[in-house]
């Protein structure tokens, strides 16, 4: 026998699942871009401009190691008396020369040019930086020497070969 507290009417059933249903729906959507989406995009894009802007400065600044090889080419030819062309750095290297050597100057050189430079002229001469002439020349030294300022004055004794 059914007993008649615990039988739900067919009516009742539907009435608890259409009720269900509603606490169930999901939240309609909002039409359009919300004001917290739109500040997301713009901090994308910005940070996405920013490195772009990174990239491209860093790639477009002039390598040390070119410079430093185009002013050792200036600074022999110099020292040799040829034409130098366009100047590496704001200003050509200035030479004084005779018949047993020859003395070339260069101001304002960058602390990385400085210490490049130094290491490939002083095998062929007396190498001068900021006034200090090292007695022994190693790449700490030349650093050193060259780190004393933002930019550093260097001069060259070349020994002239006959």
């Amino acid at each position: 026998m059914v007993d008649m507290a615990q039988y739900i009417a067919p009516d009742d059933i539907e009435q608890r699942r259409a009720k269900y249903r509603t606490q169930r729906r999901a939240p309609e959507k909002k039409k359009g871009m919300s004001a917290l989406m739109f500040w997301e995009w713009i901090i994308v894009l910005g940070l996405a401009g920013g490195l772009t802007i990174t990239l491209l400065t860093m790639t477009s600044a002039p390598d040390p190691k070119t410079q430093a090889a185009d002013l050792v080419v200036q600074i022999k030819a110099a020292a040799l008396g040829r034409p130098m062309g366009n100047p590496v750095l704001a200003s050509l290297p200035t030479a004084i020369r005779n018949k047993q050597q020859a003395i070339v100057s260069i101001d304002k050189v960058p602390q990385k040019i400085c210490v490049m430079v130094a290491w490939d002229l002083y095998r062929f001469g007396t190498i001068t930086i900021n006034g200090t002439t090292p007695a022994r020349v190693s790449a700490a030294k030349l650093a050193e020497l060259c780190n004393e300022n933002d930019t550093a004055s260097m001069t060259w004794t070349a020994r002239m070969v006959n």
